[in-house]
């Protein structure tokens, strides 16, 4: 038989608990996910012009991915993009990933995008690019991301290898 004073103990702690819970989960949902990934390209990444005016070509890009950082880390993404190019400006016609690590998988499809070339003496020397993206397949620890959209931005970081930084929203 529980006596006056252990009723109300025990529900003190047991709301104590759910306060406590409750305040963990809004500071969670508050909190950003922000990851990114290191890429190498591989197959030719090279432009084709296109033939109807100066400087306009599209890129079919290859690449292998490695996620650091979020739910999916330590992931290996295969990844897909189409470029646009009119006189050094890209628009992103096509973007699809397949992350995939044990228990999980992550689907990411580009939305919009520019990539801007940086040049001198008429050769590309770098790039800065950024977009938005959706994610309309996540499972696993990656479920958390279904459904939602990331910004992300991208820089070279050496020959045929770069780096995506992704902030989801």
């Amino acid at each position: 038989m529980h006596t006056l004073h252990g009723r109300y103990s025990h529900t003190f702690v047991g709301g104590l608990i759910v306060v406590a819970a409750l305040a963990v989960s809004d500071s969670a949902e508050a909190q950003p996910i922000s990851y990114r990934i290191t890429c190498t390209n591989y197959g030719p990444n090279s432009n084709e012009p296109l033939g109807d005016r100066d400087g306009h070509s599209v890129q079919v890009g290859d690449a292998t991915c490695i996620v650091q950082g979020g739910p999916m880390d330590g992931a290996v993404g295969t990844q897909q993009v189409i470029w646009e190019y009119d006189k050094g400006v890209g628009t992103l016609l096509s973007a699809h990933t397949v992350f995939r690590r044990p228990g999980a998988m992550l689907i990411s499809v580009g939305r919009t995008g520019k990539l801007n070339l940086q040049m001198a003496d008429g050769r590309v020397t770098g790039w800065t690019a950024s977009g938005v993206l959706s994610y309309p397949m996540a499972t696993g620890p990656a479920a958390v991301l279904d459904k939602k959209s990331a910004t992300w931005t991208g820089r070279p970081t050496g020959n045929r290898t770069f780096v995506i930084e992704f902030t989801v929203e």
